[in-house]
């Protein structure tokens, strides 16, 4: 089951139809969970996720029919991804302390929680859940039933089209009351109810009051974020890329900027056999358009491909904490000995925004219309 296209056209026909359709609503209604297919949402997050499709195609695409400050709400949910990026980037230890517990969870086949039982179902058929539901399934999930904020991190983490490895870890974190630190998000029976249009209505069934352990909390000083301001596309001899899952369309500020290159794309397989089949068909999307585009599943291959090309000077995309794929000695250091310039490209959106993620959201958001003049996106209408 799935609620997902698979096309590029598609994907942005979708958006067209949300925009046209259910955008004029998203403030009064995002918070509802009607359950699948979730109308009231866009559901652009696997995509953007990948950068199949990107945060400047999306709201160019939908203020062409709505000006700026009637869908704040909207612009800022495609910030928040961009935000918790920049503010793991800035944070690398929490990222690495989460992986360092390496504990998943047995869920029991029935907790008795109607909604709970709805919402790991849906999980697990289609790979979304609404966010307002994410968050009430994390809460359940640790204070309801006990279990380690990281083995439902994992859980997600296994399970979702869109996982993101720092919307994932510091969502859960500030349902857990560590990232902002001692607030916890506890669900409620009551707002379950509302936001479910009485759906669900799990009364006395919820642990609604808890006092929170915040005794190993600990503060460091976020780090500096690096601009990567040398990373400009110019005309290169010999020049390749490679696509992966961190940005699927790299290639196409080459083609913007009239720069001749070879591409391929490595299509590492995922376990999870819902998450694999939806990346292979987004994969089948991309070479159908440009079937120049080699595609490749091993570094042997890339290797090969580099040689066959004589590639000479080569962008991968930027990978931010916990997206690591090549940025691996084993990898670099045969790049170097093929006598290789490499760099790992960072996109001007992420190059802008990170520097401002360093603290809460409400201090990042009061950059978000700077930022959106630095992409030079403005309202059509």
């Amino acid at each position: 089951m799935t609620q997902f296209s698979f096309t590029k056209s598609e994907v942005i026909t979708n958006l067209i139809n949300f925009s046209q359709g259910e955008l004029h609503n998203y403030t009064s209604n995002r918070n509802f969970d009607y359950g699948p297919p979730h109308y009231n949402v866009s559901k652009i997050s696997p995509y953007l996720r990948r950068r199949f499709i990107t945060e400047n195609e999306v709201l160019r695409i939908v203020l062409k029919d709505h000006k700026i400050n009637n869908i704040e709400k909207f612009i800022e949910e495609i910030f928040w991804r961009t935000y918790w990026k920049g503010w793991l980037e800035s944070h690398p230890w929490i990222y690495d302390e989460y992986k360092a517990y390496d504990k998943d969870q047995n869920i029991p086949k029935k907790t008795g929680i109607k909604c709970f039982e709805h919402w790991k179902e849906e999980l697990l058929d289609t790979g979304y859940l609404h966010n307002h539901s994410r968050m009430w399934f994390a809460s359940i999930w640790i204070f309801t039933l006990g279990y380690s904020w990281q083995s439902g991190a994992n859980f997600f983490k296994n399970n979702l089209l869109d996982y993101c490895p720092a919307s994932n870890t510091l969502g859960w974190r500030w349902v857990a009351g560590s990232q902002t630190i001692g607030k916890p998000y506890i669900a409620k029976a009551d707002n379950i109810k509302f936001f479910t249009n009485e759906r669900f209505y799990p009364r006395n069934q919820l642990k609604e009051n808890y006092i929170l352990n915040d005794k190993n909390i600990t503060k460091r000083k976020p780090k500096n974020f690096n601009r990567y301001d040398e990373n400009i596309l110019k005309k290169h001899e010999n020049l390749g890329v490679i696509l992966n899952n961190n940005d699927l369309s790299l290639h196409q500020l080459l083609k913007e900027k009239e720069i001749v290159y070879d591409c391929c794309l490595f299509s590492n397989k995922h376990k999870n056999i819902l998450i694999n089949n939806f990346q292979k068909k987004l994969f089948e999307d991309i070479r159908n358009k440009e079937q120049d585009i080699l595609s490749v599943n091993n570094f042997q291959d890339i290797y090969k491909w580099l040689k066959d090309k004589r590639i000479k000077n080569l962008i991968l995309p930027y990978e931010s904490v916990g997206n690591k794929i090549f940025y691996k000695n084993e990898f670099l250091n045969q790049i170097k000995d093929f006598d290789i310039n490499f760099t790992f490209y960072l996109r001007e959106w992420d190059a802008n925004a990170f520097p401002h993620a360093t603290k809460g959201f409400f201090n990042f958001r009061k950059n978000i219309n700077a930022l959106l003049n630095q992409a030079n996106i403005k309202s059509s209408i």
